[in-house]
């Protein structure tokens, strides 16, 4: 019985709160998905500028949309970052050269918890960790790549 306490202090302090941490980062990373992917979407269908611009659909609209929604579980630090580049893709039997746009988002995600480490600054325990994520899609018009 004298040793409940100290143990129920280590399982608490060792297991329980950073698997809360690894839980809401893992969510966190989820929600960051599905925000590039819109993101992805929505460039393939727009013409460069357009998509590449900072007031834009996709990098001001979806990003605001996402915000309001989905992003008010994500505990982020700043706002998210996305570069968007283009690229050839292969050539098609009649001679056209099909467009690929690539879409990078970038978000620091702070843990749900912040757990008091004094030796060290861990991401993810008490640190914000940053989530890099990437997909690319076919632009659906591939004169819109100019």
């Amino acid at each position: 019985m004298a040793e409940f306490a100290p143990a129920l202090m280590v399982v608490l302090v060792c297991f329980f709160f950073p698997m809360i941490d690894m839980l809401g980062l893992a969510l966190s990373y989820g929600l960051c998905m599905v925000l590039n992917y819109n993101q992805v979407h929505e460039a393939s269908l727009l013409p460069a500028q357009t998509a590449q611009a900072a007031n834009g659909p996709v990098k001001k609209f979806v990003v605001d949309a996402w915000l309001n929604g989905m992003g008010k579980f994500v505990k982020m630090q700043g706002m998210p970052n996305t570069v968007i580049t283009y690229r050839d893709g292969n050539a098609n039997p009649d001679g056209q050269v099909e467009k690929h746009v690539s879409v990078s988002t970038t978000v620091q995600c702070l843990p749900f918890l912040s757990i008091p480490l004094p030796v060290f600054k861990c991401p993810g325990l008490n640190g914000p960790m940053t989530f890099t994520i990437a997909s690319e899609r076919p632009m659906e018009n591939p004169d819109y790549a100019q």
